[in-house]
């Protein structure tokens, strides 16, 4: 009885140490403000894990309550912006509104912010890529594909390449092959997004074009694992699908 109270006891204390360590993984894992949350992590120990748990990680997970906390993170922030939207109400407001809204997961209300900002400022990419990235979520593709094809007319590197990434990804969405794969060739050309290199070798294996795919594939695995142990990580889900559709080559 006395051994398992000790065993009991034990595991309490050490569950607090797993849930920090834990905190701290992901933390270095998605965190991009990493090195202040860091600081936070190791100076306050358990409750610094608490006060990230609350602050990042909930507000980030999938959970049903994480809905909940992301208004409370984010409540301030809301009110100032709804409040800048009545009393100024030009698009520069409404873009701030929809990216309050983006980051509490309310996505409809977000998307009508977006609408809202363009029909002031037609031209504004921020706001376009806000509308889009909401519409492809929502499988919207050819929304999305029409106001990322608008964005990168105005801005052909907007966000270092994401907008061509996310135009490649709704071409491909949406079948229309040869537009497709004319797209993510000249991506991958200008920006070497490894997740191009999977779409392109998806077409081109269906396309009977075993060849291209497999050196499609092997030339990204070879760069992604030559790559920055962050680049690396962050993409290890595309790695592992395309080291699987290079098996079926």
């Amino acid at each position: 009885m006395i051994e398992g109270l000790l065993s009991s006891l034990g595991l309490w204390v050490l569950l607090p140490s797993i849930f920090w360590m834990l905190m701290i993984f992901d933390c270095i894992r998605n965190e991009h403000d990493r090195q202040t949350w860091l600081w936070i992590l190791l100076f306050l120990n358990i409750a610094g894990a608490v006060i990230y748990f609350f602050a990042c990680w909930l507000p980030r997970s999938q959970l049903p309550s994480s809905n909940y906390f992301k208004r409370w993170t984010y409540r301030q922030q809301l009110w100032n912006a709804e409040a800048a939207v009545r009393n100024i109400g030009k698009a520069h407001q409404y873009l701030v509104l929809g990216n309050v809204l983006t980051e509490m997961g309310t996505f409809p209300k977000a998307a009508e912010a977006y609408q809202q900002a363009l029909e002031k400022e037609p031209k504004n990419t921020h706001a376009l890529w806000g509308l889009a990235a909401i519409e492809m979520q929502a499988s919207q593709f050819t929304n999305a594909k029409n106001h990322l094809q608008t964005l990168m007319q105005l801005e052909p590197d907007y966000k270092r390449g994401d907008a061509s990434l996310l135009c490649g990804k709704a071409l491909f969405e949406l079948k229309e092959w040869d537009a497709a794969k004319s797209h993510l060739e000249k991506d991958i050309k200008h920006w070497s997004h490894p997740e191009s290199s999977l779409l392109l070798a998806t077409i081109q294996k269906q396309e009977g074009e075993l060849e291209k795919s497999r050196e499609c594939l092997e030339t990204m695995i070879s760069k992604l694992k030559a790559s920055p142990t962050y680049h690396y990580r962050r993409h290890q889900s595309v790695l592992r699908k395309a080291e699987k559709l290079l098996k079926t080559l």
